[in-house]
């Protein structure tokens, strides 16, 4: 008898037990739904998929024939060295619920041309290699974020931490002040700081980027963009923003600005086009060589929050088991 009442003691302490491990389990699921809705959370099987299909990216023919034909006037960055590469370091899975979720890409309204025609590519090329690899059909859309409000950066990097886009495909630059805010992957574009200088007030000479240090010039910034830190550098001039590239160039069509800061590409395709007769405006480069690339959240964990349940429920299967 005193061997029976032991046993049943231990079967009911093992049950008060699996009552509390089930209570933890319940706490913790409710906290990650919890905090879901400010921080997303990607593992880090999804962000090595994604960072092996940019690799394979800047080795696909059909992504480099249509760099060539968007007209970008520097080469992609060379993101490995392909010599002696046998295979492409995808993981083993694509850790996304693609049967049930929408795989959502993102960049900034306003983006002009050539940079939406560029991003949209990236868009089409990564779901091509991810569907290729992992042999799944994705279902996607390509969201265009409001960056009036926070800027450019803030606006696409609080996109990817709070899961409104897995994917920011915008051609961000690769600065080591970001480095530390977002996860980036190999860069798709290489390009060079640039400025261009309308027709406006002619005699108001300007010949380089130190010639912009100019009071009474007037130089129009993408909100929120990596060129606002050149401002120091001009710090006589006015200085304006307004949202995206395709924002500050709509200033020099109207006549409200004298120069632009930018991407070179972006200033050489606005200049180009007669639309905007600008094809007597200035555009020069200036500083080093700068790398683009897109990027996911830096909120990265081992393990995927439906793995951590399937484990948790998994192990109180086999306990149940083991008892009876």
């Amino acid at each position: 008898m005193k061997t029976l009442a032991l046993g049943l003691y231990a079967k009911k302490s093992f049950f008060a037990l699996l009552l509390v491990l089930l209570l933890v389990l319940n706490c913790g699921i409710q906290f990650v739904k919890t905090q879901s809705t400010n921080v997303q959370y990607v593992s880090s099987d999804f962000v090595k998929a994604v960072d092996a299909a940019f690799i394979e990216m800047s080795d696909d023919s059909e992504f480099i024939d249509g760099y060539r034909d968007i007209g970008l006037i520097f080469p992609i960055p060379e993101c490995v060295n392909f010599f002696g590469l046998t295979e492409y370091p995808y993981p083993d899975k694509f850790d996304f619920n693609y049967k049930e979720k929408v795989f959502t890409m993102c960049y900034q309204e306003n983006a002009g041309s050539p940079r939406q025609e560029t991003h949209e590519l990236v868009a089409k090329t990564l779901v091509k290699l991810l569907n290729k690899r992992y042999k799944i059909n994705l279902n996607y859309v390509v969201k265009q974020l409001d960056t009036r409000k926070l800027g450019y950066f803030k606006t696409v990097k609080n996109a990817v931490d709070s899961g409104e886009c897995q994917v920011c495909v915008a051609s961000s630059v690769k600065e080591t002040s970001r480095e530390s805010e977002v996860h980036f992957q190999c860069p798709y574009e290489s390009s060079s700081n640039g400025f261009l200088r309308s027709n406006l007030d002619p005699q108001i000479v300007v010949n380089n980027f130190k010639d912009l240090n100019k009071t009474g010039l007037i130089v129009a910034i993408s909100a929120g963009s990596i060129y606002l830190s050149f401002v120091p550098e001009i710090s006589a001039a006015t200085i304006v923003t307004a949202p995206g590239t395709q924002g500050v160039l709509q200033l020099i069509a109207e006549g409200k600005a004298h120069a632009v800061l930018g991407d070179i590409n972006d200033l050489m395709t606005f200049k180009r086009n007669p639309v905007n007769n600008c094809t007597n405006c200035i555009v020069r480069g200036f500083g080093t060589t700068v790398e683009m690339a897109s990027f996911t959240t830096m909120n990265i964990i081992q393990s995927s929050a439906s793995s951590l349940v399937f484990k948790g429920i998994l192990f109180l299967i086999i306990s149940l088991l083991c008892i009876l």
